[in-house]
């Protein structure tokens, strides 16, 4: 098998072990893996079977898919994670519990405060906020300048729930908490923690993941008096939680995945 891992320059030098995890186990399988990295561009004359698309990138995900290549994750799941706004969009027409959401836009006033504020196409915290007037919304705007949602503050500030997946079934759930921010991102200093997920909890998760055909995401579950509530999909889903504080190889298990999902012709 000929493997693609598609990388953005930045977010390769910040993930040079976790790719080097992808090399050994693919020398221990026999697969044959290539790094590309966007920036230097993309040889569309030699294509693999499958491409890893580590990067957020739905353009180039589907037009490898039109060429024949099995594209993990998928182009329809990385326009749609990738976009907190078409997120909401897709899964609220599916029914899906989620916290009142709101797009930003040139005439949109916020219906009331405190609300949180996040770029659609943010990652890691990056320019989450809670603004509590006018005032604060404004300055948002200006300062950063991006499609943005507006989403209902839930009561449980500072908690949430990130859910690994694997080919439509949970692997592990990691509960983050943050003393001093409003945030609990572990990139951000949040500690994490292992959750059992009770079987409510399981049937609430497993109603997004039936929304989708998931290869490896993380789905992000935020807590309204006590509950869980879904926030968000990483569709480029970090694993440093899971190697510091488990036991758990999600690329080994990632991996046996694709293999066992891939037919060669």
């Amino acid at each position: 098998m000929k493997l693609w891992l598609v990388y953005d320059k930045f977010e390769a030098e910040r993930n040079r072990r976790y790719i080097d995890f992808y090399f050994e186990k693919c020398h221990n399988k026999n697969i044959d893996l290539t790094l590309v990295i966007v920036d230097d561009g993309v040889d569309f004359n030699h294509l693999p079977d499958v491409a890893i698309v580590r990067t957020m990138n739905p353009d180039l995900s589907e037009q490898l898919e039109k060429l024949g290549v099995k594209v993990y994750n998928s182009s329809f799941i990385s326009r749609t994670a990738n976009d907190k706004w078409n997120t909401y969009c897709y899964l609220k027409q599916k029914g899906i519990r989620l916290p009142e959401t709101f797009l930003v836009t040139d005439s949109f006033t916020p219906p009331y405060y405190p609300m949180v504020l996040k770029p659609c196409m943010g990652k890691g915290g990056r320019c989450v906020e809670i603004i509590n007037n006018y005032a604060e919304f404004a300055s948002y705007k200006e300062r950063v300048g991006e499609k943005t949602i507006a989403q209902k503050v839930v009561s449980d500030k500072g908690r949430d729930l990130r859910v690994y997946v694997v080919g439509n079934k949970i692997i592990k759930a990691m509960l983050r908490v943050s003393d001093t921010d409003f945030r609990s991102n572990f990139c951000l200093g949040g500690k994490a923690l292992e959750y059992d997920l009770s079987d409510w909890e399981k049937s609430e998760i497993q109603k997004v993941i039936n929304q989708f055909d998931i290869a490896y995401a993380g789905l992000d579950f935020i807590f309204d008096d006590g509950k869980i509530i879904f926030n968000e999909m990483e569709d480029v889903v970090g694993a440093r939680m899971l190697y510091t504080h488990t036991d758990i190889d999600i690329v080994e298990i990632y991996l046996n995945f694709i293999i066992s999902h891939t037919v060669l012709t």
